[in-house]
């Protein structure tokens, strides 16, 4: 157990604090799918706004500590510092779409997200705040650039999954026409909240867009890595391969939609299967199956 002034040095407690603050505009953002109240979406977003802020703090706190301990690397490598960084991006993701577009329906699955990252992180008995030296082969700004491109397609694809499941929401609800009066009422309401379909189907092809860049730079940067640390470009580790699956149905989904004009719900769909293709590679595969990413002991869980 790390002390309390411990937790205050190395950030890690602010972390805990956002997730209060990220779990209220998720508390926010339900309230306003059933009032389609717009001052309580506003509220729950600058509530989310707030958690962001006091996270980047508690990164730049956990970094300097990080160096004043001796280590030279921002601590991103394991398993703790992962999952804050995965809620991080997911929420800068969220934020930038909400400035573009009015997206306040999505910010209820994202903060969802978020909050259970940052749940994850905060409770999981593995995923301990503790900084501590890595192996050699992880000591590497490389392997940091590596990790960020790798999270920021993350985040970019998280967005895309609540994206998919709002348009599916939105064009399965709205052809529904056996529903008593008041009932339809209601989910006219409802739909009322989501962005037209066509605009959600050109975001999700946008932000997925965006997530494959990201991806396959980090897919690259990490081949790069992975040869001046163990001597060979790809090894067919199981997030190697894992990477590759994913990379290959995000690629196939660009592909359709160019070759075979693949829209509307089997884009949806595709955004919302890939990302669980995604979470079991981040998370699945290190927890599950041993292989050269996998570092898990007690106090430390690399997932890279």
């Amino acid at each position: 157990m790390i002390s309390p002034n411990i937790s205050v040095l190395d950030g890690s407690l602010y972390f805990t604090v956002s997730l209060l603050f990220v779990f209220a505009s998720f508390i926010g953002y339900f309230i306003f799918l059933f009032t389609g109240s717009k001052m309580i979406s506003k509220i729950s977003f600058v509530i989310l706004i707030a958690g962001f802020i006091i996270q980047t703090a508690a990164f730049v706190i956990r970094w300097i500590y990080a160096y004043k301990i001796g280590i030279d690397t921002p601590p991103l490598v394991d398993l703790y510092d992962s999952m804050v960084f995965f809620a991080y991006v997911i929420e800068i993701g969220y934020i930038i779409l909400r400035i573009f577009y009015d997206f306040d329906a999505l910010g209820f699955i994202i903060t969802f997200i978020a909050s259970a990252a940052l749940a994850f992180a905060t409770f999981y008995p593995l995923a301990t705040s503790a900084i501590e030296p890595t192996i050699p082969a992880l000591q590497s700004y490389w392997l940091i650039y590596h990790i960020m491109t790798l999270f920021v397609a993350y985040g970019a694809f998280a967005a895309s999954f609540g994206l998919g499941i709002l348009y599916l929401i939105k064009t399965g609800k709205s052809k529904n026409k056996d529903i008593e009066n008041t009932k339809q009422k209601k989910q006219n309401r409802f739909l009322s909240l989501l962005p037209e379909s066509a605009v959600i189907e050109e975001s999700i092809y946008k932000v997925i867009s965006v997530g494959l860049v990201f991806l396959t730079a980090g897919i690259v940067i990490g081949a790069a890595w992975a040869d001046s640390a163990w001597g060979g470009y790809w090894s067919w580790d199981p997030k190697e391969t894992w990477s590759l699956i994913t990379w290959i149905a995000y690629i196939l989904f660009i592909h359709a939609r160019f070759t075979k004009g693949w829209g509307g719900k089997k884009m949806a769909w595709i955004a919302v299967i890939g990302f669980a293709v995604v979470i079991f590679c981040y998370l699945g595969v290190d927890l599950i199956i041993p292989g050269l990413h996998s570092y898990a002991t007690p106090s430390s869980t690399p997932i890279l």
